[in-house]
This record gives C-alpha cells, structure tokens and sequence, in this order.
C-alpha cells in the first residue's frame, strides 16, 4: 500500500529509462512504476506497483515533461503522506 511507503526527499525523483524504455520509469527507494505517453493533446501518465497495474491513471495532459513530472511527484508524494 502507498500509505505505507518511506520515500525521503533525496529519492523523490523519477529515474526514466533509456532508449526503447524512454517511456517508462521507477520511483528509486519504492515499488512505483510509471508511464508517460505522448499523444496529440499532450503528455499523460499511468502508474503502477508490484501488486496493481493500474493503480493510477491521470486524465490530463501536459504541454512538456518537466509539466508531467512535476505533476507525477505531487501525486507520488499525495500517496505517501
């Protein structure tokens, strides 16, 4: 359960992957899995853990990465409160 998570701040960060995995990333010190995906109207995200593919799916969208990140990070930091 998110609830549950200890993420210091130094770990809040999303390390995205690298070439064909450009897509996807991990929130380091947790079991949380992102997807980013870009579409016409702009970048949105699912996130999921080891238990729950979808456990999130944000139904917005943002004009650049650094928007979605930052919007990801609220969200993380939301669920680990």
């Amino acid at each position: 359960m998110l609830g549950s998570l200890q993420i210091s701040e130094a770990q809040m960060s999303i390390e995205w992957g690298r070439g064909s995995g450009f897509n996807l990333g991990r929130i380091p010190g947790s079991n949380i899995r992102v997807e980013r995906s870009n579409h016409p109207k702009g970048w949105c995200f699912l996130a999921s853990d080891d238990k729950l593919t979808y456990m999130h799916v944000d139904n917005r969208y943002f004009k650049t990465k650094e928007e979605l990140d930052e919007c990801i990070m609220e969200w993380v930091n939301e669920k680990t409160l």
